[in-house]
């Protein structure tokens, strides 16, 4: 469907540089300033990188103030779509499907020796291994979930340093974004678990899977205007715990500042140190319980 031209027609205020070859608005469902939500006019699709999917009939009668209804009528005439599609190589994607559904047996032993139970983390986040054939062998596949569909995933090699070394097979590896179906970079890992106002803003999943609850990362020490507009729409108070590195530190300030001359209550938290950790997922259970109570979280 031509989301350009009937959002253009009815004067809908929208952007086609968000995500590309989508059509965006702010968002009628979860609300905020920001283009977030995403039509994709190659398979008449709505999500929101901020609440999730929705149905493209209720999205469309809500943006344009028309009842269901008076849809059936103006619709036919949008047909089609104007981006022109020769550039496009890659494939639909609708739905992923993760590599496995299960953890080899060292790759348990890897999550365990780091602290996590496996079991958990693929029941509550979906996270499995990646098998020993193929593309994401000896890795652990985190997904990122949007109301609970799979739209990326990010993974961690269980290799040691010297065997990545000697293989030169990087540490960290993504899924494409041609291959996902929303850019990871317009979202962030774990807003289905953040329910409140305040939240703990990290680098890494492996953080984020270690605190839980109302913690989220931006995948890195950067974070996109899309991120940071979710950040402004969903959270009232941000605390943010980046690696205890210097580079890392002064990004978390850089950023903090951004926050907050928009709005947001932002702290930068220097917990890490404190335990003689480096990251999030390097503390111990009872140590997050006590930050967590520290933060009121």
């Amino acid at each position: 469907m031509n989301f350009e031209k009937l959002f253009l027609d009815y004067k809908i205020d929208h952007s086609t540089k968000i995500n590309k070859h989508w059509v965006n608005t702010k968002c009628c469902f979860c609300g905020g300033s920001s283009y977030k939500l995403g039509f994709n006019p190659e398979d008449d699709y709505c999500t929101c990188f901020a609440c999730g999917g929705h149905n493209l009939q209720d999205a469309l009668s809500r943006i344009l103030n028309v009842k269901r209804s008076d849809l059936k009528e103006i619709l036919p005439d949008y047909e089609g779509n104007i981006i022109i599609r020769k550039e496009l190589n890659h494939k639909k994607v609708n739905k992923l499907e993760l590599p496995s559904n299960e953890f080899t047996t060292a790759e348990r032993k890897y999550l365990e020796k780091r602290n996590f139970n496996p079991d958990y983390l693929h029941e509550k986040y979906k996270v499995a291994g990646g098998g020993i054939v193929g593309k994401w062998k000896h890795r652990i596949i985190i997904p990122i979930l949007l109301n609970g569909k799979v739209i990326s995933w990010t993974s961690r090699s269980i290799l040691s340093k010297e065997q990545l070394q000697e293989l030169g097979i990087a540490r960290y590896m993504n899924l494409s974004v041609d291959e996902s179906i929303i850019d990871p970079k317009h979202t962030l890992f774990n807003l289905d678990n953040c329910k409140g106002k305040a939240v703990i803003l990290t680098e890494g999943c492996f953080d984020v899977l270690r605190f839980g609850d109302n913690a989220i990362c931006s995948f890195g020490i950067e974070l996109t205007e899309t991120q940071i507009n979710i950040i402004k729409d969903r959270f009232e108070k941000v605390f943010i715990l980046f690696d205890n590195e210097v580079q890392a530190q002064k990004t978390a300030r850089k950023f903090g500042i951004e926050l907050s001359a928009i709005g947001v209550d932002v702290e930068v938290v220097d917990a890490y140190s404190d335990y003689g950790v480096n990251d999030g997922a390097e503390l111990s259970d009872e140590q997050v319980k006590e930050i967590k109570k520290e933060l009121g979280l």
